[in-house]
């Protein structure tokens, strides 16, 4: 079978961009080796040249003239964008499957005639958001319940029969390659001694809202507060063509944080490493921090850390909140800098943790396998359908409202993901402790007027009941 693949991300021969480039090679190569022929179109770029060969029968086509680097891909001129799909066009004149790696790809009609396959690897770019309401896949794929429950009280509420093209298949985890290993080397190229630093990762993209500021402000607090002046911490410096002035703007903002409270000693910035040595930058670390807001879909970052024996802490935000228990991986609420320095002196002083048991979970929930296997099965066994049919989502006074997945209660606060901080909510918590759905009319007879009902409804804290699910009120 002859698989088209497109990615909005440019792909290298020699390096990953992150999380969703990393699976796309997993799952690529996966594909190679059942004897598929996959070609894997993707931006070009200024290190990139010819078509070169990623795999055994995966051969990766630079060539869409997209914006680069993020953010607005589509930031193109007409030309550019009829480049675009002349190019898609006519790799699908003879393929028999489209994949579309994070639901970027916007024009659908391009693909109305061979059976198409989406995963939304997030639920928080303009582009792979837009992709949830105007593309028309015959299948969906997206990495965690969260995810998929994002996208069914979206834009599930205006296409009856979206979920029942949906397929969640969690991120796996390659369990012989990320494990505990020898850092040694590593510390010593970086200048670090182990045994006398205390090694605080933040293995993230420098963007805001991956959690760098709030990174800084927990340092902040164990150095001049706590006395900790042997903190270091470790921070990846971003590829040079991937930077954007807006990332440049923020790390220049970063910059001038690190230094205003006197912790440039205490920073290490690392080249980006090939995901090679991700292992050895793992086992390297005391603590893997994961602080920001951003809503991931996923985030590899903190598993692939707790597979390598490193604890991690994470904000309780999008996936993070439901996917591991709460005994099994840190979490604390989004900019409780408190709690985060609470929770690394507990890991210091040797907290009761068990990473047998975390292993053990990881490899139940997160088997590479089985997440390419699926994904093989998913493509390969899709065929072509209907376009689904946009229908009106119902809103009238009898309607069933319920809390979406991305809110939650602390008490009488919510945190709405999408917003990303906490807000007095007390009159709704009052409401949804006696009953996790209501109408509002049920709201209004309890004392709720018409304009906080509405006000409810403008902010995204309540939502139609359109399609059955729990609430994740906690």
């Amino acid at each position: 079978m002859k698989i088209t693949v497109f990615t909005i991300n440019p792909i290298f021969p020699d390096k990953v961009t992150g999380g969703a480039s990393k699976h796309l090679y997993y799952i690529t190569r996966f594909l190679g080796n059942q004897g598929h022929q996959v070609e894997v179109l993707c931006p070009e770029s200024d290190e990139l040249g010819s078509s070169f060969v990623l795999h055994d029968n995966v051969e990766v086509f630079p060539e869409l003239p997209f914006n680069l680097p993020f953010p607005q891909p589509y930031a193109v001129s007409p030309p550019d964008l009829s480049i675009i799909v002349s190019r898609i066009s006519k790799r699908l004149n003879n393929a028999d499957r489209l994949y579309i790696h994070d639901g970027e790809w916007l024009i659908p009609d391009v693909y109305e005639s061979i059976p198409t396959i989406t995963s939304f690897r997030d639920n928080i770019y303009p582009e792979s958001v837009l992709g949830t309401f105007v593309g028309k896949p015959d299948a969906i794929i997206s990495v965690s319940d969260y995810s998929s429950d994002v996208i069914k009280n979206t834009a599930g509420l205006f296409f009856p029969g979206l979920s029942k093209r949906m397929h969640t298949v969690t991120n796996g985890i390659d369990f012989d390659f990320f494990k505990h290993v020898d850092s040694s080397n590593l510390a010593k190229r970086l200048g670090l001694d182990p045994e006398k630093d205390i090694i605080l990762l933040h293995p993230h993209r420098p963007e805001q809202g991956k959690g760098l500021a709030e990174t800084i402000r927990v340092a902040n607090r164990l150095v001049h507060k706590h006395g900790l002046s042997q903190i270091k911490v470790l921070i990846p410096e971003w590829i040079g063509s991937m930077v954007s002035s807006g990332d440049s703007i923020f790390y220049n903002e970063m910059m001038h944080l690190i230094q205003d409270f006197e912790l440039i000693d205490n920073f290490k910035f690392v080249p980006w490493l090939p995901v090679e040595r991700m292992p050895e930058l793992y086992s390297l670390g005391d603590v893997t921090l994961c602080l920001g807001n951003i809503v991931e879909a996923f985030g590899n970052v903190a598993y692939e850390s707790l597979a390598c024996g490193t604890p991690s802490i994470v904000s309780r935000v999008g996936v993070h909140r439901t996917l591991f228990p709460d005994e099994l991986i840190e979490k604390v609420h989004f900019g409780d800098v408190d709690g985060v320095v609470e929770r690394i002196f507990a890991i210091l002083d040797g907290k009761d943790w068990h990473p047998d048991r975390v292993l053990e979970a990881l490899r139940t929930k997160m088997d590479i396998q089985k997440q390419v296997q699926s994904y093989s099965e998913i493509i390969t066994n899709c065929e072509k359908l209907k376009p689904l049919t946009f229908a009106p989502a119902d809103s009238s006074g009898e309607t069933t409202y319920k809390l979406p997945p991305w809110v939650y209660f602390k008490e009488d606060y919510i945190y709405h993901d999408f917003h990303g901080k906490f807000e007095n909510a007390s009159e709704l918590a009052n409401l949804v402790r006696g009953s996790d759905k209501f109408s509002e009319e049920a709201a209004l007879h309890e004392g709720i007027s018409q304009e906080m009902w509405q006000e409810w409804i403008r902010k995204s804290w309540i939502i139609p009941e359109g399609l059955k699910e729990e609430s994740l009120y906690v």
